[in-house]
């Protein structure tokens, strides 16, 4: 085991390779010039030393470099140097535009996955191009053309504008690489008045308020690739669960022919609502608190998986709709992870 006196001595020179199980390891870059809140590409371009050095190194955490391995995608890369499967970091595509990849193995062949290993993604094989990982309650910001709020302590993005029938857009760039296949994941909460797939049935379109969620799309004109809708509530036949999700209880509006079985749905509570109510006790879209319906049966869930019927270069876009005004509902997004591949 090495001293604490020799550790420090070595990161000075610039000589530790070490892992943080306090274990030596050739994987394993920590190295003092290379400051926390820096980037791969950073140390890659002050350091030329480390270009043929691939290897964890100590950034804003601990962060996998791939220094010596590109390719055209994430995908390439990982088919390419047997070597960088299960090792998820930050690679470059066409020799110059950093990206994140998420490098795990398939399911098969790794039954004891790591923390971050992501099933519904890798399960169909490693490779992935992550565009977008946005957590608002670590303190995130909203991306571009959605507005950030915080009620009660819990930190939200939403729709821009306070009026009914709206959606606000953001746009997540490929930088032009080739994917069929999308995988992602979105957590919101409720607030209000909800109508899941009820707007579609008054005439809205794919470009419209469709839905009182979050829409993922690519292309122009849009084409579909995943909703989370939001319904009013899980339970109780009062009149109003005909504005339910698709797959609870009352419900009179399936989702449109263009969505298909393309989304999840889900209330953020159970057998009440109110027209101006918070409710963060059940986070939307997550796979559970879905007592009184089958919403939640998914097994994927919290994660989609959607292969397109054909190879794009499209950026994707993401959309939070709604139906009413703010102050009556509104779905709101703390969590957003796309990849693609």
């Amino acid at each position: 085991m090495l001293s604490v006196i020799s550790i420090i001595t070595a990161i000075l020179t610039k000589e530790v390779v070490m892992a943080t199980d306090g274990h030596c390891a050739d994987d394993y870059q920590f190295k003092s010039p290379f400051l926390p809140g820096e980037s791969c590409e950073a140390i890659y371009n002050k350091n030329t030393e480390t270009r043929d050095k691939p290897g964890y190194y100590w950034i804003l955490s601990r962060d996998y470099c791939g220094m010596t391995y590109t390719g055209s995608s994430c995908e390439d890369i990982y088919n390419k140097y047997s070597e960088t499967v299960g090792k998820s970091g930050y690679y470059r595509i066409n020799n110059s535009d950093w990206t994140y990849c998420e490098m795990s193995e398939k399911l098969s062949t790794n039954p004891s996955p790591d923390p971050n290993y992501i099933p519904t993604c890798a399960g169909v094989g490693g490779g992935w191009r992550r565009l977008v990982n946005i957590n608002i309650s670590t303190g995130d910001d909203c991306p571009s053309g959605w507005r950030k709020e915080t009620y009660a302590g819990v930190s939200f993005c939403r729709v821009v504008s306070d009026g009914s029938n709206t959606c606000s857009s953001t746009t997540f760039s490929t930088n032009g690489t080739s994917y069929k296949k999308v995988c992602g994941r979105a957590r919101g909460y409720q607030k209000g008045w909800s109508v899941a797939f009820y707007r579609y049935h008054t005439g809205q379109t794919i470009n419209g308020f469709y839905v009182d969620g979050l829409s993922i799309t690519h292309g122009n004109p849009r084409q579909h690739i995943w909703t989370f809708a939001n319904g009013l509530y899980d339970g109780l036949a009062d009149g109003y669960d005909r504005y339910n999700c698709p797959c609870a209880p009352g419900s009179e509006y399936p989702s449109p022919p263009f969505v298909g079985t393309n989304y999840y749905c889900e209330s953020g509570t159970n057998n009440t609502w109110g027209r101006s109510a918070y409710y963060f006790n059940d986070p939307l879209w997550d796979g559970s608190g879905c007592i009184t319906n089958n919403c939640c049966d998914d097994p994927t869930q919290p994660w989609f998986y959607r292969e397109l019927s054909g190879t794009t270069t499209d950026d994707i876009e993401a959309r939070i709709c709604r139906e009413h005004g703010f102050s009556r509902g509104s779905t709101l997004i703390d969590q957003l992870e796309l990849y693609i591949q």
